[in-house]
């Protein structure tokens, strides 16, 4: 299990370079084993508390216990709420402005009028940016109704294509199944809030023309942010079937979140987490790959946070660029 990430900017050497560092944590589920499935099923998000419902519904189903209570309810708000700080939170702060704050308190209650108010503070109108390609989006930058418009035009403006471009293919039910037995990646794949918008006429368009590169990875979470305000549809994000017994799929606001149990009796007699960051942060992975595609120069810091807001890893993190220091919890 992934216990913390360590970034630095490593000027040692001929040409200075980003290199993480992931340091192994003991296996926080070990003590799983030799309790009963449904008392499991109610630690597991005590211990997993940052993003605790999905935890809770996977390890649900790997135990073959049936829906928690307002389980997508619960899912799409916590969804919701970690893209929020990223967008109204992250993104202005690192381009030199202040936090929405009265957005984020918006999020609080999670009403039907609340959420659609949250829309169009985000959008400014019923702009479908999903279905409406490239132009759509272009319309949209450039008019600059709402402030999180205002934002991204100034990264689009701002950020080359180049910058961060990366991309792996996302984990097969074969690859889930091989990393649970092995505890490790097999093979280098990503898995992110962009795995749902690839075939979206939107992203189809846009990553034709500038590949998976920073700017698309982060309007990725705007989109999943603004999917996730509507409480009368079907939570985005179906999961891939694995065809083998015990796993637990959810769609996390990181990426995939799989568990697998093996319960005798009803207790659990093993049990295995593989997180989104598992794959992300992996050796030749999706962080090490947006690290290398970055410029160098003075935007070091702010565009190593915009790749972390992207990664979105569910460990802390410690960033370090000659004499700037950042802890993050990206």
């Amino acid at each position: 299990m992934i216990g913390t990430l360590d970034i630095a900017l490593d000027s040692g050497g001929h040409r200075p370079v980003w290199r993480a560092t992931v340091k192994q944590a003991s296996n926080p589920v070990v003590w799983l084993v030799g309790r009963p499935a449904d008392e499991a099923a109610m630690l597991i998000p005590r211990v997993f508390n940052l993003c605790a419902s999905a935890h809770a519904e996977a390890a649900r189903r790997a135990l073959g216990l049936p829906p928690g209570p307002d389980a997508d309810a619960s899912a799409r708000q916590e969804r919701l709420r970690d893209h929020a700080v990223a967008v109204f939170c992250d993104w202005p702060v690192l381009l030199g402005g202040a936090a929405d704050r009265e957005a984020l308190k918006g999020l609080a209650g999670g009403l039907p009028d609340t959420m659609r108010a949250l829309r169009r503070h985000l959008l400014g109108d019923e702009t479908d940016l999903v279905g409406g390609g490239v132009r759509t989006l272009e319309r949209w930058l450039s008019q600059g109704a709402t402030p999180t418009a205002r934002l991204l035009a100034r990264l689009h403006g701002l950020l080359d294509p180049a910058w961060g471009r990366a991309e792996l293919p996302v984990p097969e039910p074969a690859d889930i199944v091989a990393s649970l037995e092995t505890g490790r990646a097999p093979e280098p794949r990503e898995t992110t809030a962009a795995d749902l918008w690839r075939g979206t006429p939107l992203f189809s368009e846009l990553t034709a023309r500038e590949g998976m590169s920073l700017f698309v990875r982060m309007l990725a979470r705007l989109i999943d942010l603004v999917a996730c305000l509507d409480a009368t549809g079907a939570l985005p994000g179906a999961c891939p079937r694995v065809p083998a017994a015990g796993i637990g799929l959810v769609r996390a606001a990181r990426g995939l979140l799989a568990h697998r149990a093996t319960v005798s009796a009803g207790v659990v007699t093993d049990y295995r987490v593989l997180s989104p960051s598992a794959w992300n942060l992996a050796e030749g992975g999706l962080l090490g790959r947006m690290l290398a595609a970055l410029p160098l120069g003075d935007r070091n810091p702010m565009l190593a946070r915009l790749v972390l807001t992207c990664v979105n890893p569910c460990v802390p993190v410690r960033l370090r660029a000659g004499a700037a220091e950042v802890m993050a919890h990206a």
